[in-house]
């Protein structure tokens, strides 16, 4: 059978409803117009679904495209079948119209495949749903110019009587008052008027099954079949369809389900290691990891003490008591890899992922410190000038040596003898008695205290005033004699400056 017109829709739009009804408006409005319509609910049975539509498509004057909501998004799938219909329509040089109902379509998906592409910039006519329907449908059909369907008799005389023969029990309607009882496969001559009806068949067995239509009256020898079988064999494919499309549903979401508690178990053992390695100092920023080591709070005097002997600057003195709760420290100097994972940059000289960052000012260590802050939910900062002489001493471990884990400087510290005028990677030297690396010599350490005089009144947890213009830094560098690296000496830069020999360390409470 040849078709004027072949209705191309999906089934179900983005939002999963069905466009099945809406589709179905538009081939009734069509045979009101007298075109005979292919509509796959219709005219193919689910057997013969793959060698009905194409062979349809070869012969119909007119592919009609109906465009809803995310209609082409899987048209990407080369075994979609709309996509198959799409193509074939433009393998035959069918006409193809592309209707959209009350602008539902919401435009040409960007990564459509070459042959849909075909279809943009084609003329999209929106058909309104409401009161203006049938009024868009004439206008659509008068301005695409859809040549008038070939009827073998238009002529309405000598119709007296109607021959129905129907596949199955039912119950036939005119101007929806009962007419008749037909039986199966039974021809029947139904007496009429001539005119225009409106038609309803509705099976004995299943009222779901019915035929609704408007027909013209033919002439007596014109015989109407009314396929309730198909409707029926069509209703039962699509409960069907329908049953394992929920199955199918039921089974993503059981699976989407499954995988979301398997991301969240997964995110709940990364959340709880991250916590046990926290709680051990271990910390990572986007690969670079760092660790900060726990110091024991407790009591010590600071300054110019014994073994400072006559290298003790006159700022180390008077020596005094200080008392400090617990705290932790970064086991090394901030390195370039922990500095470029946080800022993005590397002021450094020297280049290298394990050197100690320099060329730090003040201000600019405070800033690497508040987005690091942001990245771990964390309160980093720098070192009070007591925390960090109470760590290089070894804290509750201390020994009493000069410098940071040695009366041997050699051993710990990189310096003026040693350096070879430059940084050096991190932990090379031995370890303090807390496991800290480097306070003696490498870089300067940068502390959060302005450069102030020293009381001589014992003190607990320090209050630090860190509105000035010069700041302390510690430790010594690469370029210092041994005086400059002693555990008690001071030095002083503005908050501004930013050298080749000055760094800084970590601080967190716990």
């Amino acid at each position: 059978m040849s078709y004027d017109i072949f209705l191309s829709y999906r089934r179900k739009n983005a939002d999963e409803h069905s466009n099945v009804a809406v589709s179905r408006t538009f081939k009734y409005a069509f045979e009101r117009h007298g075109y005979e319509v292919f509509f796959d609910f219709s005219d193919c049975t689910r057997e013969f679904f793959a060698d009905s539509i194409l062979p349809a498509i070869r012969t119909c004057r007119y592919f009609v495209l109906v465009l809803t909501k995310g209609c082409l998004e899987r048209c990407k799938e080369k075994g979609d079948w709309l996509r198959r219909e799409i193509e074939e329509a433009l393998r035959f040089n069918r006409t193809i119209i592309p209707i959209t109902p009350d602008g539902e379509f919401d435009g040409w998906p960007e990564d459509m495949p070459e042959v849909v592409k075909a279809l943009d910039g084609m003329q999209i006519t929106t058909i309104h749903m409401d009161g203006i329907f049938e009024a868009n449908m004439e206008q659509l059909i008068k301005d695409r110019g859809m040549t008038p369907p070939l009827r073998r008799n238009d002529s309405l005389e000598n119709c007296a009587k109607l021959k129905v023969k129907s596949n199955l029990d039912c119950v036939m309607y005119v101007d929806e008052e009962e007419c008749a009882n037909l039986t199966a496969n039974k021809l029947e001559k139904i007496p009429l008027s001539p005119g225009e009806y409106l038609l309803k068949f509705e099976s004995v067995e299943n009222k779901a099954d019915s035929i609704e239509e408007e027909y013209i009256m033919p002439d007596e020898d014109k015989l109407k079949k009314v396929d309730l079988l198909q409707i029926k064999q069509d209703r039962e494919y699509r409960e069907q369809r329908e049953r394992e499309e929920r199955e199918r549903e039921e089974g993503e979401r059981q699976e989407k389900e499954r995988k979301e508690q398997e991301e969240r178990e997964r995110k709940e053992r990364e959340e709880k290691e991250r916590k046990e390695r926290e709680a051990r100092g271990e910390f990572e920023v986007k690969g670079v990891k760092f660790k900060m080591v726990k110091v024991e709070g407790g009591t010590f005097t600071m300054g110019a003490t014994k073994e400072q002997g006559s290298d003790a600057w006159d700022d180390e003195k008077p020596a005094h008591q200080v008392t400090l709760s617990d705290y932790y420290i970064g086991e090394t100097q901030v390195t370039q890899a922990l500095w470029k994972s946080v800022m993005g940059d590397n002021p450094s000289n020297w280049k290298g992922d394990n050197l100690p960052v320099e060329k730090v000012s003040w201000e600019g260590a405070q800033e690497f410190i508040k987005k690091l802050n942001g990245v771990t939910d964390r309160t980093f900062r720098l070192p009070t000038e007591a925390e960090w002489e109470y760590a290089a001493r070894g804290g509750k471990k201390s020994k009493g040596y000069k410098y940071s884990g040695s009366d041997n400087i050699d051993r710990v510290a990189w310096y003026g003898n040693n350096s070879r005028a430059r940084t050096h990677v991190v932990k090379r030297k031995m370890a303090n008695e807390l496991g800290l690396y480097d306070m003696s010599g490498n870089v300067w350490e940068w502390c959060q205290d302005i450069y102030d005089n020293y009381g001589s009144n014992a003190q607990t947890d320090p209050k630090v005033d860190t509105s000035g213009a010069s700041y302390v830094s510690r430790g010594g560098g690469w370029d210092c004699t041994e005086r400059f690296c002693r555990v008690s000496c001071r030095d002083f830069s503005p908050s501004a400056r930013r050298k080749r020999n000055l760094g800084f360390r970590l601080v967190m409470c716990p």
